[in-house]
């Protein structure tokens, strides 16, 4: 016969891994992270005796309503363990902790829904326990079971036989029937801080001798959303990708986060409306093959701390982000109001909304952000209207105390990318005055006084050239629009008379007699000397488009409109919200 060939010797299989999940879970009530206010309730209440037939766990996943639940069969059953604190080395404890104890039977009520398992569990009640002193039953999930199965269950639930317990746990609280809710003791557990995840997390991998850096660390604890399950299996899951050591580039990759830095550079094109470093920064996210709608969702997280920066609460723990990380985002919101914040928000959330429709993630992304840019450079709707009644008025000054910088065209309802910015009705530009205002004002003040021009020192220049340079000195910041507004100024002995031009407005007389002080500081450092500041009155009309209109009473409802009409902030704002305009006289 053939000799027969054997290949090599089979290697035995390694013995089953386990998981850091159960591998970590807690064993006594000292041990629950997160949860002292059932621990307490739960210890006082078995070292008293006052120990409930029926218990509800309510709360979210991974926050320990499974682990409570063996703790406390163990504590009921144990052998040697002192009352309320299970010793762990029994028998009884250590088949609990394995979970194949036959007086500790653990239900799965998604799988067992219907009334005829309910009455077989009802049937075995009646026995009494093989070995320990209760008859303990953990039924988790229990809100799957059905209606029938419920009311099958109320009776035995308010009167069970002496030894037995029932344990049942629940993630959907709302769906427990309310007469089933008032046969139980009720225990809510809440998610769990993330200073208390990232402290285990740090524990466990010291345990396991893995090393991995506190930026690592925090990135895990604060991906799980509060439960310690989903922390320990994404610290398993980086582990088994980088072995004893890990760096904090593989941690983004496994867990698909978005790091913090590429946020904040994201945060900070949107406040300067660099469209560029947007078009870069999803470039870079889509090359890297990261989730766009993950990155949209992330952003929107970004936004939501910066408006709880803004509200003044600096917390870590409501936050939700590292502590490493609140400086930063201090400064970022610091780029943004709170108007404009919500306004980001409102408009992220419906890009992240057609997100999940669109062929294109990365182009519709790109667009979005581009014109989210938009925002914090737009003026308000009540400016706008402020503006032209202002206009109508005939009273063309800057309005408020600190003035907004007028807008781009484009975040007027104007797409055009590169012009140059519309000032607000009435407000001048300083790149653009008309050199006729310039000519006329200084021919006025040297028609006016003609000896004033004599007296101004080299360097001064003529009226309008001390007006720009008292205006450029001056420290109030709302001031400097108000001074350009001016006709000009002149110089007679040791005071500087402002020209108001004719019909002066109260408002401009008003913002101008407050911050004498101020004007007058500025004008002793513009010439170098100490000298006053008085108000005067052009007597020469100006002859070019921006003269003084004529009295309100004088002016025709057509020239009114007219004139509105022709200002470029009321043509974007009538091209935004189009619709008839009336001009009406005030009334007396």
């Amino acid at each position: 016969m053939p000799q027969e060939t054997r290949g090599p010797a089979p290697v035995p299989f390694p013995m089953q891994y386990q998981v850091l999940a159960r591998k970590w879970r807690p064993q006594n009530f000292h041990d629950l992270v997160g949860q002292e206010h059932v621990s307490r309730t739960l210890l006082n209440a078995l070292q008293s005796g006052r120990v409930a037939h029926a218990f509800l766990f309510s709360g979210p996943r991974g926050s320990g309503k499974t682990s409570t639940a063996r703790i406390l069969a163990k504590a009921l059953n144990c052998h040697k363990g002192r009352a309320g604190e299970p010793c762990g080395q029994c028998v009884a404890c250590v088949e609990i902790t394995a979970g194949n104890c036959l007086d500790v039977l653990e239900i799965d009520a998604a799988s067992n829904t219907g009334v005829d398992n309910v009455r077989n569990l009802i049937e075995e009640l009646q026995y009494r326990p093989a070995r320990d002193r209760n008859k303990i039953y953990i039924i988790d999930e229990v809100h799957m079971l059905s209606t029938a199965a419920f009311n099958a269950l109320l009776k035995t639930l308010e009167e069970p036989p002496e030894h037995v317990v029932f344990i049942m746990a629940t993630t959907e609280y709302h769906k427990i029937p309310a007469t089933i809710l008032s046969r139980c003791q009720q225990y809510s557990f809440k998610l769990i801080s993330y200073p208390l995840i990232l402290e285990r997390m740090r524990f466990i991998a010291g345990a396991e001798n893995i090393q991995i850096s506190a930026a690592g660390l925090e990135q895990i604890a604060f991906s799980s959303g509060g439960s310690m399950r989903d922390a320990m299996s994404a610290l398993d899951q980086v582990i088994a990708f980088s072995g004893q050591t890990v760096r904090d580039e593989d941690v983004t990759m496994l867990l698909g986060l978005v790091e913090p830095a590429v946020l904040g550079s994201m945060v900070n094109a949107i406040a300067c409306n660099d469209a560029s470093a947007i078009l870069g920064i999803v470039g870079d996210l889509t090359i890297a093959g990261q989730d766009l709608q993950n990155f949209c969702r992330s952003l929107l997280g970004r936004f939501r701390d910066l408006m709880v920066l803004k509200a003044g609460v600096s917390d870590p723990a409501i936050l939700g982000v590292p502590e490493s990380l609140v400086p930063d985002l201090a400064k970022q919101a610091a780029q943004f109001s709170r108007e404009d914040l919500l306004q980001l928000f409102d408009a992220l959330v419906r890009v992240e909304a057609d997100l999940r429709h669109a062929f294109q993630a990365r182009f519709h992304l790109e667009m979005g952000l581009i014109e989210i840019a938009q925002i914090p450079k737009m003026r308000s709707l009540e400016e706008l209207i402020a503006d032209f009644k202002r206009f109508v008025d005939g009273n063309p000054t800057v309005g408020g105390a600190n003035p907004r910088p007028a807008p781009p065209a484009q975040s007027l309802g104007v797409s055009a990318q590169g012009d140059k910015p519309v000032p607000p009705a009435g407000e001048p530009s300083r790149t653009s005055m008309p050199a006729a205002r310039e000519n006329e004002s200084e021919a006025g003040a040297s028609a006016a006084a003609p000896a004033s021009h004599a007296s101004v020192p080299e360097g001064a220049g003529g009226s309008r050239q001390l007006l720009e340079n008292i205006a450029a000195a001056v420290e109030k910041a709302s001031l400097e629009p108000i001074l350009h507004s001016l006709n000009g100024a002149r110089l007679q002995g040791g005071t500087v008379v402002l020209d108001l031009g004719p019909a002066p407005s109260e408002f401009l007389r008003r913002q101008l007699r407050d911050n004498l002080s101020l004007i007058s500081q500025a004008a002793s450092r513009a010439l170098g000397r100490t000298v006053d500041v008085s108000l005067g009155e052009s007597q020469v009309l100006p002859t070019s488009s921006l003269a003084a209109p004529c009295p309100a009473g004088t002016r025709s409802t057509e020239d009114i409109l007219a004139r509105a009409r022709k200002d470029p902030a009321v043509q974007s704002f009538l091209d935004t919200f189009p619709g008839p305009v009336k001009a009406e006289k005030p009334k007396p």
